[in-house]
């Protein structure tokens, strides 16, 4: 299997979302620079209030215990401003998965593609990477980015203090340890794809299926098993549904996370990648691959295109 295929099938399927994967990064970027800046626009705030207020930043988190807060307190900033544009990167990449293999088969493109020299493994593993690991990296680069701005525009303002108020934060730009901060932000993207390799699996395999709205076929089949089992424990008296105790366990935190973690004197940085480690296991991968192979079949077998 040349890797060389495996890219150019990743440039393919990044070039038929392109405008979905330039401009949504773009307006979700846009949005988180703009939003503090329209707070502080309505507030009766200065610019001279804000400074005046920064030069009193040094005398009251000089302490030994707010110096040690500080990483994980830019930490927590770092994540808060990731978040929209996970939340974004994960709905994108559902819709990416639903449609992935529908849509070459709605427009016929796929007569196309299935006549290069490119395996319908290489094809499905390519869909695959670009969904699961290119996309939210796509957004995790424009937050990098975003944040970038954020850091340019504190690093400004750390130069006024200096100049103009003999005022220095400059420590705290090495206490923030901004660089590793960041690293473990992307380290949770390998985890995310592995944790969430059922789901997308799942999706792959219905828009492989779907002659017509894969998004109900991913949706219908699940909502009907849950309604019947929820009927059945119901009217049998039984003590609580199997399968969606199962969906509901994999898709949140376990008791017996949250129970470890509480014995921590204080806030990890590692606890979210903590999370996401502990729901990784042998089963849902296992899972994973069985779906995906439903999809390698489908189309190689289907008959019909």
């Amino acid at each position: 299997m040349s890797m060389q295929i495996i890219t150019t099938s990743i440039k393919r399927e990044l070039w038929e979302f392109s405008n979905i994967l330039k401009w949504v990064p773009m307006v979700t970027a846009a949005l988180v620079i703009l939003m503090p800046i329209l707070i502080f626009m309505e507030s009766s705030h200065t610019f001279s209030d804000v400074f005046q207020g920064l030069t009193k930043f040094p005398d009251n988190f000089v302490t030994p215990d707010y110096v040690e807060m500080v990483p994980k307190l830019f930490f927590v900033t770092t994540l808060s401003l990731f978040a929209p544009f996970v939340a974004v990167a994960v709905i994108i990449q559902l819709y990416y998965f639903t449609v992935c293999l529908f849509d070459e088969r709605r427009d016929m493109s796929v007569m196309f593609w299935r006549s290069l020299p490119v395996s319908d493994v290489i094809t499905i593993i390519a869909k695959l990477i670009t969904g699961a690991l290119v996309i939210p990296a796509v957004f995790l680069g424009a937050a990098t980015a975003t944040l970038l701005i954020f850091l340019i525009l504190g690093f400004v303002i750390c130069i006024i203090l200096s100049v103009g108020y003999d005022t220095s934060l400059w420590a705290l730009w090495i206490d923030s340890d901004i660089l590793s901060g960041l690293g473990l932000i992307w380290l949770h993207l390998l985890p995310f794809a592995v944790w969430m390799l059922p789901l997308f699996t799942w999706l792959m395999l219905a828009s492989m299926f779907a002659k017509k709205a894969p998004f109900l076929w991913a949706i219908l089949p699940v909502a009907v098993i849950l309604l019947v089992e929820g009927f059945v424990v119901h009217y049998f008296h039984l003590s609580q549904p199997f399968i969606g105790s199962l969906l509901l366990d994999y898709f949140s935190i376990s008791k017996e996370f949250v129970l470890s973690i509480q014995g921590q004197d204080s806030f990890s940085r590692t606890v979210p990648l903590q999370a996401l480690m502990s729901k990784l296991d042998i089963a849902s991968i296992a899972a994973g691959m069985v779906l995906l192979y439903g999809t390698y079949w489908l189309r190689v077998n289907k008959g019909e295109l």
